[in-house]
């Protein structure tokens, strides 16, 4: 994606978010693909929380995503991008009774984080349809906060307490099930999904079969990875999909689950290679490091000091071939404001000079927030040779809308 960020810039302001809707569309159609080569009863259901913007959620829903929503909000998000209620789940956890009341409402298909949560919900109303998120013991992820499965994880039922669950289920004239699990985000080996994937067939294929139940569908989850680091290799989709497919139909076939769905969660894959961040460089300063200072700070990208993310620096308008080491930073007063620490950047930059942060379409904006009283940027849609704007910038007065 090498755009004329100048006319980004003068058009729209820094910082911006920048995203590409072709990219979006190949990479669905790359997943999509890979996966319906080896089983076609499979459906992909965008996860919300990634880049909640209803105009990327259109894009997805447009080639026919479902999606994945954790939060009332996010639900909101896919209703108002034209989502049927009947291509939407609910994965939440420690939902509270309005949470589950939004839901209800709309009939939503629905993942229970534990089996208090589904008790909390048939004080509300009975649901079609019973998933239980399965915790299968086991979890990877970049980082050690988005490691969603094992024994530290506030995630899922543990798995040996899911027949438990659905015994409860089934007992209180529930019909319908799933079954549910997410054990990490940004994964890139495909050889641990299907590890995954077999341990969950295990632990539901003996639930099921005890209590002579099958599966409307199995949902996997996501964290299909995207490289951030140079020396990254790329997830492999099409061994990824077929390894989990070839242990998906093992499982199915030896339990005689019939012909269950088999649904995903990407969020990150489908959209993190599909945006930039934009930024105006604001000064610079030579002290105990050098720095670069920036309009884009941790309250516009929170991955770097929150996981210590890397996202790839360049200024595209220096061509200067002399570089020096330097740090990016923002201007929020917190130490841990630094975007990119010690790499080697053009030694010509100057102020005013444009910059951007590579993939960063993913858990960008969507984990942005105000503090220091800094104003959350624009984002922007590029289709083609167009661009159109999707949210504005807020301003300051948009700070004290909710004061009384």
């Amino acid at each position: 994606m090498n755009y004329d960020y100048k006319n980004f810039a003068s058009e729209y302001g820094t910082p911006l978010y920048i995203y590409d809707k072709s990219k979006i569309e190949s990479n669905y159609k790359k997943l999509k693909s890979a996966f319906e080569d080896h089983y076609s009863h499979f459906s992909i259901h965008y996860a919300v929380k990634a880049n909640p913007n209803p105009a990327v959620i259109k894009v997805l829903g447009d080639m026919g995503s479902g999606v994945d929503c954790s939060s009332p909000g996010e639900l909101e998000h896919a209703l108002r991008a034209g989502i049927s209620p009947d291509k939407v789940l609910y994965t939440g956890n420690y939902e509270s009774p309005d949470d589950l009341s939004r839901v209800i409402k709309n009939d939503i298909k629905i993942n229970f984080d534990d089996l208090n949560s589904f008790k909390r919900m048939i004080k509300l109303g009975k649901p079609k349809r019973v998933s239980f998120r399965i915790n299968p013991g086991i979890g990877k992820g970049s980082h050690e906060a988005v490691v969603t499965g094992g024994t530290d994880a506030k995630f899922g039922i543990p798995y040996e307490k899911a027949f438990e669950a659905y015994e409860f289920a089934k007992e209180n004239g529930v019909e319908k099930f799933g079954i549910h699990m997410m054990t990490g985000s940004n994964n890139l080996e495909p050889f641990f999904f299907a590890e995954a994937v077999e341990k969950l067939l295990t632990i539901g294929g003996e639930i099921f079969n005890r209590l002579d139940i099958a599966p409307d569908y199995v949902d996997i989850g996501g964290g299909f990875g995207i490289p951030y680091h140079p020396e990254d290799t790329p997830l492999d989709v099409n061994l990824m999909a077929k390894l989990i497919c070839e242990k998906f139909k093992a499982g199915v076939a030896k339990y005689k689950l019939g012909n269950p769905e088999l649904l995903v969660e990407p969020g990150r894959y489908l959209v993190g290679n599909a945006g930039v961040l934009l930024a105006s460089v604001t000064g610079l300063k030579e002290s105990y490091r050098n720095f670069v200072g920036i309009d884009a700070g941790m309250n516009t990208l929170a991955r770097p000091s929150l996981y210590g993310a890397i996202h790839q620096v360049e200024f595209p308008y220096k061509k200067n071939s002399e570089t020096k080491v330097m740090s990016v930073c923002g201007q929020v007063c917190e130490n841990a404001d630094i975007l990119a620490h010690n790499i080697h950047l053009p030694v010509d930059i100057e102020e005013g000079d444009l910059m951007i942060l590579r993939d960063a379409g993913a858990y960008g904006f969507a984990m942005s927030s105000v503090y220091n009283g800094r104003p959350r940027p624009a984002e922007v849609l590029v289709d083609g040779e167009s661009s159109k704007l999707i949210r504005r910038r807020e301003l300051i007065e948009d700070l004290f809308n909710y004061y009384c």
